[in-house]
């Protein structure tokens, strides 16, 4: 039994992509690749082809109070529940997408004044994390960062971007509590209230 988790070396020469065809654009793009892949015993693969949906790269960010013990989340509605028939409302963690010229901790700052209207101190990297590798592409940049959480709360977001969000503080317990009964159901909010739980000392 090997005791280190050590990723198999891999380039682009590993992959030869025979095509990439855009089949569809609309807030984002559908793709489909065709391609084959080396296998983990040197040959290769049969030629597959599997289709990528992609918005944007993003950046999330979950501030942290570290005198008050609390962090702050947002609340808004998403398309996602429409496909299994339920009214999808989510508790999540501040994000936003990464324009171009922009850094994905830049995006962070901005998107924790627009969306919580808190102000954050330089964010903490927790991971680059694929959030549903076998059909959607997005890239998201996931953030923890000390903030004074004191008096933030309300309704916010851009008209422009049809934005209505709820922003509200907890203590950091009772946000665990909510990845434990049901009440937060986004995977990466859910690895980012862990994250911070176990990490409170680097952003104290």
């Amino acid at each position: 039994m090997e005791d280190r988790l050590i990723p198999t070396p891999r380039t682009l020469a590993d992959v030869e992509i025979r095509s990439r065809e855009l089949i569809g654009r609309g807030w984002g793009k559908l793709e489909r690749f065709t391609f084959r892949h080396r296998r983990f015993d040197g040959t290769w693969s049969d030629v597959v082809q599997r289709d990528m949906y992609t918005i944007a790269e993003v950046s999330m960010v979950l501030p942290y109070d570290p005198v008050l013990d609390a962090v702050v989340l947002i609340e808004q509605f998403r398309t996602c529940g429409l496909v299994w028939d339920e009214a999808t409302w989510l508790i999540e963690a501040v994000a936003g997408i990464v324009d171009p010229g922009e850094t994905p901790p830049e995006v962070a700052r901005r998107e924790a004044l627009e969306e919580a209207g808190c102000a954050i101190a330089e964010p903490v990297l927790i991971g680059k994390l694929y959030s549903s590798p076998g059909g959607y592409g997005e890239r998201t940049y996931v953030y923890a960062a000390k903030a004074d959480l004191s008096g933030i709360g309300g309704l916010h977001g851009l008209a422009h971007e049809h934005e209505d969000i709820r922003a509200v503080v907890v203590p950091l317990a009772e946000a665990q509590r909510a990845t434990e009964d049901g009440r937060i159901r986004d995977a990466k909010t859910f690895l980012m209230i862990q994250w911070v739980a176990a990490n409170r000392a680097k952003l104290a």
